[in-house]
């Protein structure tokens, strides 16, 4: 009986294994459900948390300079949406000089 199980067990394994290794190649290889940031460029409105990403910045950075209202955005249902110009304008406004080099001599 044991050889049996084991066939059993080793189709069993034949079977399901390829597709196993399918399903989690798909899940490895897909991307969040955002879309590519290349596509985040013909956007007028984004998201904090794509506007943070476009920018490199934190999303509580963005959200932070909302509160405090120095970066304007609107509230659509649940989402806080960010005009694209809104943001430029804001980052450009802000600017810090570039600091100088400790270790050069």
């Amino acid at each position: 009986m044991t050889t049996s199980n084991n066939s059993l067990s080793e189709a069993f394994a034949a079977f399901f294994i390829p597709i196993v290794e399918e399903g989690v190649r798909r899940v490895l290889h897909t991307t969040s459900h955002e879309p590519p940031p290349e596509t985040h460029a013909a956007k007028e409105f984004l998201t904090i948390k794509q506007a943070a990403g476009l920018y490199g910045l934190g999303s509580s950075t963005i959200r932070l300079y909302i509160r405090k209202r120095q970066l304007a955005a609107r509230k659509v249902g649940r989402r806080v949406l960010i005009k694209r110009t809104d943001l430029e304008v804001f980052l450009d406004s802000n600017r810090i000089g570039v600091m100088p080099n400790k270790f050069s001599t």
